[in-house]
């Protein structure tokens, strides 16, 4: 049976992708992998900080989306404001694209997501690809 794994560090394959003009597979491959390991750094905290059991938790997280994991982060004071925020303008934006790609208003022409505003967010986030790995590495020393 043949499967479908990454090849590579996230970073660098939304990179590529990204650069060979895949946007939509850019944007899909980096917020997989900050979901995910937002959703880890969550499970992390809850086990540290509050006792939970890893093995009763570890399939809950995989059901909480990135949206909500930052907002419950944000709550528990695990990221800042601005941290948050940032993280908030990635998502909307990878949900725009995603969800609007084939958008057709009536008797309006939409002329997508302006790349300009796309590389600005993607830049940014590439650059805090390892964010909550490094929030989960501080917790585990």
């Amino acid at each position: 049976m043949e499967y479908i794994k990454p090849k590579g560090m996230p970073d660098e394959l939304a990179k590529k992708a990204h650069d060979d003009g895949y946007y939509i597979e850019a944007i899909q491959v980096i917020h997989g992998w900050l979901e995910n390991q937002a959703r880890s750094f969550l499970m992390l905290v809850g086990c540290v900080h509050f006792k939970s059991e890893q093995s009763e938790t570890w399939d809950l997280s995989d059901t909480i989306s990135l949206n909500d994991t930052l907002k419950v982060l944000r709550i528990l004071n695990q990221i800042s404001t601005e941290e948050f925020t940032n993280f908030k303008k990635f998502n909307s934006l990878r949900n725009k694209i995603v969800h609007q790609y084939y958008k057709e208003p009536y008797e309006k022409e939409y002329h997508g997501i302006p790349k300009r505003e796309y590389d600005e967010v993607f830049e940014e986030t590439i650059r805090q690809a390892y964010f909550f790995t490094e929030k989960c590495e501080s917790i585990v020393g």
